[in-house]
């Protein structure tokens, strides 16, 4: 230790004016914090000239004036090279904010500024910014680039599509911009990744009445997991306005369903949701017999009569359904069109789902499964197995992979230009997968049948309890296979 580490406190100067609200950090000699300045000019073969670091924090840096080659005076404006754990940043146009000195030592005080040029400040503002959570703030944890065994630790408060705004403690003195940092990122009930980020930008905010460091980081490399995780992570718990608009901007996400809240109708404004919902649907699949056809067509005295699903999202309604339990002696909706055969179950052993739509800018994922598990979930019973749906032709194809048959009865209705196609299913051969695809039961069935199982309302025997062990095997493949097909698409 030399004789000015041993005096440290004797040659202490006030730079607050750099600093700030940082306490700034010593830098002793065997620190790995090297500084190289040379003095502006028009004469761009100037040398740079090694200078001592006395300390620094994010903002700024205190050099010690010992070069006879400067002419260290207030004002002056200098170029700085500061090499930080073996990174090296250049800073170009600083100016020397204050210099001070005692009988024991001169020192210059420099404050950093970031070196963003126009386009790319316009670039950051055009781009879209999601706040995150307060209940589920990611965390950051990166190594610090010049102490040994030391972890900067961060919270993410937003997110961009080219980086990160972070916030941590005033004790992270070597945050300096143009830094690179590793960071492993852990977004809650989502998942996690490693990545590098550059430092943009340091300045401060408040968090909880405590003063801290806001870092601006931009992304170095992003990989397709990465994309995963953020674009979930948004969907969830970011305030994004449509599925579709994170699709374009590149982003990825492994399930709709987690991001939507299902439950019943229980307002008149959630059942004009509804009705809007169905609108919106149908108009954009081309489903409406002409134009005259209008927002009030959604309803009939079904609606009454039945219990309404609905999915939202961010307070959005992205996904509806109907439910009806029929007496006896009540026709079923469906009876308004075709007359009911007696070689099919009795109407008191059925239940009828229909009105089933999602939102045009979400599909292409899981909604509409999710929808399908929450209205199956909460309606099965023992003594009413079978579910009837009526089907557009296009998804039969579906609807006979997820466990259900063609009855052979259509029918239209006079606002629509297509017939449906009326198919019946067994609930309880289907959460054991009787019937049923084993990729699409674990797309479909696999939730209601762990909800049916452990609350005892089915109980599998013998082959459907094989059926279910192979069934659950594949569920790795099926979700690969669901994954591909997502991105073929």
């Amino acid at each position: 230790m030399d004789e000015m580490d041993q005096l440290r406190s004797k040659y202490d100067l006030d730079f607050s004016a750099v600093h700030q609200k940082v306490q700034p950090a010593d830098i002793r000699h065997t620190d790995r914090v090297i500084a190289r300045v040379r003095m502006r000019s028009d004469d761009a073969s100037e040398d740079y000239h090694a200078v001592k670091v006395w300390r620094m924090s994010p903002l700024g840096v205190e050099l010690v004036c010992d070069e006879q080659e400067i002419e260290w005076q207030k004002g002056s404006p200098i170029d700085l090279e500061l090499t930080i754990g073996g990174q090296r940043m250049f800073f170009e146009g600083l100016v020397v904010d204050l210099v001070q000195e005692n009988d024991a030592i001169k020192l210059a005080g420099i404050r950093l500024s970031n070196r963003l040029d126009s386009t790319r400040g316009e670039e950051k503002r055009r781009s879209p910014r999601w706040i995150c959570s307060d209940e589920y703030f990611p965390t950051c944890v990166a190594p610090s680039p010049a102490v040994i065994n030391d972890f900067m630790h961060f919270q993410v408060r937003d997110i961009s599509l080219n980086g990160l705004q972070l916030i941590c403690s005033l004790r992270n003195k070597f945050l300096i911009p143009d830094m690179v940092l590793r960071i492993t990122a852990i977004f809650p009930l989502v998942g996690d990744f490693v990545t590098s980020v550059k430092v943009v930008r340091v300045g401060f905010t408040t968090a909880r009445g405590k003063d801290r460091l806001s870092v601006g980081v931009e992304f170095v490399d992003v990989d397709e997991h990465m994309r995963t995780v953020l674009g979930q992570y948004l969907i969830q718990f970011g305030n994004v306005d449509s599925l579709d608009s994170l699709r374009r901007l590149g982003y990825k996400f492994e399930s709709v369903t987690r991001a939507v809240d299902f439950y019943y109708v229980k307002t008149e404004e959630d059942y004009r949701e509804v009705l809007r919902l169905r609108f919106l649907a149908h108009k954009a699949d081309g489903n409406l017999s002409d134009d005259s056809v209008e927002l009030s067509s959604m309803g009939d005295i079904n609606d009454a009569k039945g219990r309404i699903v609905i999915g939202k999202h961010n307070g959005e309604a992205v996904a509806t359904s109907r439910v009806r339990f029929n007496t006896l002696d009540e026709p079923m909706e469906h009876e308004r069109y075709v007359d009911w055969p007696d070689s099919l179950p009795r109407r008191d052993q059925i239940m009828e789902v229909s009105r089933v739509c999602t939102h045009p800018d979400y599909r292409r994922g899981d909604l509409l499964a999710g929808l399908l598990q929450f209205t199956c979930a909460t309606i099965l019973h023992p003594e009413r197995p079978w579910v009837v749906v009526g089907s557009w032709p296009e998804m039969v194809g579906f609807y006979k992979k997820v466990g259900f048959e063609e009855t052979g009865l259509t029918h239209l209705e006079p606002q629509w230009n297509t017939e449906q196609h009326i198919l019946i299913g067994n609930s309880n051969y289907s959460v054991t997968g009787k019937g049923v695809n084993p990729i699409y039961w674990n797309l479909i069935w696999r939730g209601a049948s762990e909800y049916a199982i452990t609350n005892s309302i089915v109980v599998p025997q013998g082959m459907d309890r094989i059926r279910l062990a192979l069934y659950r095997a594949i569920g790795p493949f099926a979700r690969l296979f669901f994954r591909l097909r997502r991105k073929s698409k």
